[in-house]
């Protein structure tokens, strides 16, 4: 059972004093998050474009940090590292646009009547047995051997469950 301590949550936890509890009803964050802030995103991005200065092929180059992972990633896929080669394969996924060219067509139905689409609808399952209707074949045969009337099937059914199933 648990007891009140004075507003103390666990037993030997002083409470705070009365002027900084957090009022029944109010938010425990009352001026939310300070301006200046950065999201992660953000910072994420910011760091990615920073422009850093790289030789690449003899030449110094300022190139973008992602540039230059995106570089190194490819480096490292020519030399044969499988990782990066699938890093890579992900990569261009993300970013290549469709090729110009590529795409599909739109098909637009033929205007049919409701009883239409519904024959249709209905045709592929003409010949499906409808749940609950369909006849056990073995059981029936079983009975009917069990019931001493000749079935081939029965009895063979009737000498397997004998011999293996300890049936009289």
């Amino acid at each position: 059972m648990k007891t009140k301590s004075n507003g103390a949550s666990a037993e030997g936890r002083v409470p705070p004093p009365e002027e900084y509890r957090i009022p029944k009803g109010k938010s425990g964050n009352y001026r939310g998050r300070p301006k200046g802030s950065v999201s992660r995103g953000a910072l994420t991005r910011k760091v990615a474009n920073t422009k850093h200065r790289a030789v690449i092929d003899g030449a110094p180059q300022r190139r973008s940090l992602l540039e230059l992972v995106i570089l190194k990633i490819e480096a490292m896929a020519l030399a044969g590292h499988a990782g990066a080669a699938a890093l890579m394969t992900d990569l261009w996924g993300l970013a290549a646009e469709p090729e110009p060219g590529e795409g599909g067509f739109l098909l637009v139905p033929q205007t049919v009547t409701m009883e239409e689409w519904i024959a249709e609808e209905i045709a592929p399952n003409a010949d499906a047995v409808e749940p609950g209707t369909q006849v056990n074949v073995e059981a029936e045969e079983f009975l009917k051997a069990a019931r001493g009337e000749p079935s081939p099937l029965g009895e063979a059914l009737l000498a397997f469950h004998k011999k293996y199933r300890g049936g009289a």
